[in-house]
């Protein structure tokens, strides 16, 4: 069976022609999308995945725990950064963020970081989460770098 992967972005569909194309066409593994906080959660939770990427601005859909977190930083994705309140609760376990246990399943070496933000500015989150793939949205970015982030945890994940 393929290894299954997430990716968590509140742009997805817009992207479908030029990031996902790469990754259906390989076919190394099924795809899933998710574009805001909620979905995420839900299918975190009922679904086990090799390789998740997640986006640092996202929508927090129709949960109130995530509504109430966007609302308290003024309703805005940049400031709100719900992707990484839902990595601080997915690997960091952070109950305060979401009252909900996170999966068990769920491991650092599975998850990457695509985003606008820098590394830098980052790095004080995901390095004490563990997490070490990350690759910032620039210009020129090839079609191919989602495919590439998830070939690359499901290589890690193999080892």
């Amino acid at each position: 069976m393929k290894p299954k992967a997430l990716w968590i972005e509140d742009s997805a569909r817009l992207e479908l022609a030029n990031l996902c194309g790469p990754v259906f066409f390989n076919g190394q593994c099924r795809l899933t999308l998710a574009e805001d906080v909620t979905t995420a959660v839900d299918l975190l939770s009922t679904n086990t995945y090799e390789a998740v990427i997640v986006d640092v601005r996202l929508p927090p859909g129709s949960d109130v725990h995530w509504r109430n977190h966007y609302r308290r930083a003024g309703a805005d994705k940049v400031g709100a950064q719900l992707g990484l309140k839902l990595l601080s609760w997915l690997i960091g376990g952070d109950t305060t963020v979401y009252p909900q246990a996170p999966p068990d399943w769920i491991d650092p070496v599975r998850v990457g970081v695509f985003t606008v933000e820098s590394q830098h500015e980052l790095h004080p989150v995901l390095e004490p989460l563990g997490i070490a793939n990350y690759q910032q949205k620039v210009a020129d970015l090839p079609d191919t770098i989602l495919n590439d982030m998830i070939n690359g945890l499901l290589t890690r994940n193999a080892s």
